[in-house]
């Protein structure tokens, strides 16, 4: 014989959790479920909100340095900014001055001697600020920036008399691990800033020894002086079109190089 089940029995048998949903059963379940795994302290959780918050803040500091300059030039061209030579006199001799033409350059093509002692390859020494490394003559500039300085192919080199200068560019700030160590101090140009007309540099290539002394330099987002003979430069900020420049005239240590030929 077939029976009839009262609306609750229905209810109860057949639509089970209509049934809890309706009675407000599932949320008590839930609630009681979400006790007994919440189990971390108060004082967790606030460590770990305040460490959220740290992170997206450094998060947000790092874009705007990363973003800022590069948007602020963009709409802001810089101005160049002028090394100013000192008043005193070059200690090789001579007044400072950037009058040296090219013809100059060709009167007078100094030739260190050969020194077998020197190291083999291509070398830059820049004893104010601790920079002693290779120099790399890579076609792209990347393969020898993440390794240090970067000698620019298609110009000049040490005693060629092409009259063209020699341009070497490095990166002041870096992600790579050797910027944690002190690899930094003698492969970077982070320290390039520091020099002043009169700071010397020198070059080694084919076991010969060249050198040069900075007589002026500038802040600015391309080369103006294409007239000395070694052109150093590293950027300002680590995302912006501004450069520091340093610019160099070779020096025969035997003579005044210095002085203006007429």
């Amino acid at each position: 014989m077939l029976t009839v089940q009262s609306k609750s029995g229905f209810f109860s048998t057949t639509f089970p959790r209509t049934r809890a949903a309706l009675t407000g059963s599932i949320i008590s379940s839930a609630r009681k479920i979400e006790k007994k795994t919440n189990k971390l302290p108060i004082w967790l959780i606030s460590v770990i909100n305040v460490a959220l918050s740290g992170l997206i803040g450094l998060s947000v500091l790092i874009a705007a340095i990363l973003v800022v300059p590069a948007v602020y030039y963009f709409f802001f061209p810089a101005d160049i900014v002028t090394l100013e030579p000192p008043e005193v006199v070059s200690l090789y001799g001579g007044e400072y001055t950037t009058e040296q033409t090219v013809e100059n350059k060709e009167e007078y093509q100094y030739q260190p001697d050969y020194d077998e002692t020197l190291p083999d390859g291509n070398w830059i020494s820049i004893p104010l600020i601790g920079v002693h490394t290779q120099l790399r003559p890579t076609a792209t500039p990347e393969e020898a920036l993440e390794k240090g300085v970067w000698w620019v192919p298609d110009f000049g080199k040490p005693g060629d008399g092409t009259g063209l200068p020699m341009i070497v560019a490095a990166h002041r700030f870096g992600w790579q691990w050797w910027w944690q160590t002190d690899y930094w101090k003698y492969n970077s140009f982070y320290l390039l800033p520091d020099t002043q007309p009169g700071d010397r540099v020198e070059i080694i290539v084919d076991h010969r020894k060249w050198e040069y002394e900075i007589y002026s330099g500038e802040e600015g987002d391309e080369i103006t002086d294409y007239n000395a003979d070694l052109i150093l430069y590293t950027c300002k900020y680590l995302q912006s079109p501004i450069r520091h420049f340093r610019y160099a005239r070779l020096i025969d240590p035997t003579t005044n190089t210095q002085k203006v030929l007429e």
